[in-house]
């Protein structure tokens, strides 16, 4: 078998780091385990606070610098930001004529050809389809079609982040040559170092992410007040918390967010774990949900809202499904799940743990065939 082709990648996006915000954790893990494979990576983060380094963005996330990996920590924002992504692309278009840019950030995709025309090889990352997204929220999607349409077909490939985001780009531009042959969906993964063997039962029903209204968190409160069963929300503060957390009846509390690296124990703490998702494009088609990889290596069952995008992610046999939005669902889920002893055992035989290296390998199988 012929080895994968070691290229120079440059990483188009720039997210906040070190930050729990699911962007964040994706990219960098991705860009660290595509690095471990021998190619050599370039990727700007955002600084999440002034003196930030690149050994400690890594070290947050429980990563061990890698030698293909340059990391590269810009300023929070502002024209001194911009300038250094642009210097940092302009230095790299110099030293790798012809190498790749994986692209995860359309607008700067696009206005990367604009400055360095044909120098380099481009493969979009789709995590959304931003038009659709628009038009659910009722705005112009017209704009971000106009800006999908032209990175598409600059493209030589499209990686997704999960079967039914690749099904959107390919509904929304059905004459986009790169999504009939040149696309693959790849899903998310955790790194082996986040798999926990709990030896004790554990405590309460657990929720680990955003309170953001998409992740339909709400669903949770109801099932919590129904139940009578503590349950333990943690994550960041968002204005709907005091709201939810009297929804619950007193028997749902919140927790702090924590740094990414502390979230396995925390996991693996909780007796069962909860995956809300709200209905709409994005719970339903858009997501590849990193927590539930991360729930999958807790050694905890989860009860998962039974969405297409949730039911392409798990392993067959993981979790315990409910209707997604029914809070008495949800409750029953739950309930199975705390007093059948059967049935947790059976769901954490089926689990299976997704690692970024395994996703790393798959996308140098795809680059392959595409890029040669």
């Amino acid at each position: 078998m012929r080895a994968p082709a070691r290229r120079a990648v440059f990483w188009m996006y720039r997210p906040t780091a070190p930050s729990a915000r699911a962007q964040s954790i994706q990219v960098i893990h991705a860009a660290h385990a595509c690095a471990e494979r021998g190619h050599r990576v370039t990727l700007c983060v955002r600084a999440a606070s002034p003196g930030v380094t690149a050994d400690a963005v890594l070290d947050a996330y429980g990563l061990a610098p890698s030698p293909g990996l340059r990391l590269v920590v810009t300023p929070a924002g502002g024209t001194a930001s911009s300038l250094r992504v642009r210097w940092e692309v302009a230095r790299w278009m110099a030293a790798n004529p012809g190498g790749l840019v994986l692209a995860r950030a359309k607008r700067d995709a696009a206005a990367a050809r604009r400055w360095f025309g044909q120098r380099f090889r481009l493969v979009l990352e789709a995590h959304e389809v931003d038009s659709l997204r628009a038009a659910e929220r009722g705005e112009d999607p017209g704009p971000w079609r106009q800006l999908e349409a032209r990175v598409l077909a600059e493209s030589s490939g499209v990686i997704a982040n999960c079967p039914g985001t690749l099904e959107a780009l390919r509904a929304a531009h059905p004459h986009a040559a790169v999504l009939a042959d040149r696309a693959v969906a790849l899903q998310n993964a955790t790194h082996p170092a986040r798999i926990r063997r709990p030896t004790t039962p554990g405590d309460d029903i657990g929720y680990v992410g955003s309170l953001l209204p998409e992740k339909d968190v709400a669903v949770l409160a109801d099932a919590a007040a129904r139940l009578g069963r503590r349950v333990v929300l943690v994550g960041p503060p968002h204005p709907s918390v005091d709201a939810l957390i009297a929804r619950g009846g007193g028997h749902l509390v919140r927790e702090g967010p924590l740094p990414h690296r502390d979230v396995p124990d925390r996991l693996a703490r909780f007796r069962t774990l909860a995956l809300p998702l709200g209905t709409g494009l994005f719970g339903s088609q858009l997501t590849s949900p990193l927590k539930l990889f991360d729930y999958l290596a807790s050694g905890r069952p989860i009860a998962a809202a039974d969405t297409p995008a949730a039911r392409a992610a798990a392993p067959p046999g993981s979790v315990v499904w409910w209707q997604a939005g029914d809070a008495g669902s949800l409750a029953t889920a739950l309930d199975r799940l705390d007093r059948d002893d059967a049935l947790r055992a059976a769901t954490l035989g089926a689990a299976r743990v997704r690692t970024w290296a395994e996703r790393a390998a798959e996308q140098d199988a795809f680059l392959d065939a595409v890029l040669g």
